[in-house]
C-alpha cells in the first residue's frame, strides 16, 4: 500500500498508523502531526454517514457530511508508519 492510497476500506488491523496534518474529527477530537495510532477495526452507520475507526489509543469519528474532506483524501491526513507492529 503507497502513503497515497490510504483509505477507509484499506486500513489493517494491527498496523500503526502516522497523522500527516493536524485535523479534528466529528466530537472535535484532535489528532495532531506525528502522533501514531494502532488502527483495530472500523464501523460504519449508513443511516448517519458515520465512520468509526476504533483505534488502540483513541477513537476516531467521521460523519460523511461533516469530515468529507478527510474521508475523501485520508491519505492527506494518515499514513502507514514505517514501523507498524
Amino acid at each position: 500500500m503507497s502513503r497515497s492510497s490510504t483509505d477507509i476500506r484499506n486500513l489493517r488491523k494491527d498496523f500503526q498508523y502516522r497523522v500527516r496534518q493536524d485535523f479534528a474529527d466529528y466530537y472535535q477530537n484532535q489528532f495532531r502531526q506525528g502522533e501514531l495510532l494502532t488502527f483495530v477495526e472500523s464501523h460504519f452507520l449508513p443511516y448517519h454517514g458515520g465512520h468509526t475507526l476504533v483505534l488502540k489509543e483513541k477513537t476516531l469519528y467521521l460523519q460523511e457530511e461533516v469530515n468529507s474532506n478527510v474521508l475523501g483524501a485520508l491519505g492527506e491526513y494518515l499514513r502507514l508508519a514505517t514501523d507498524s507492529i
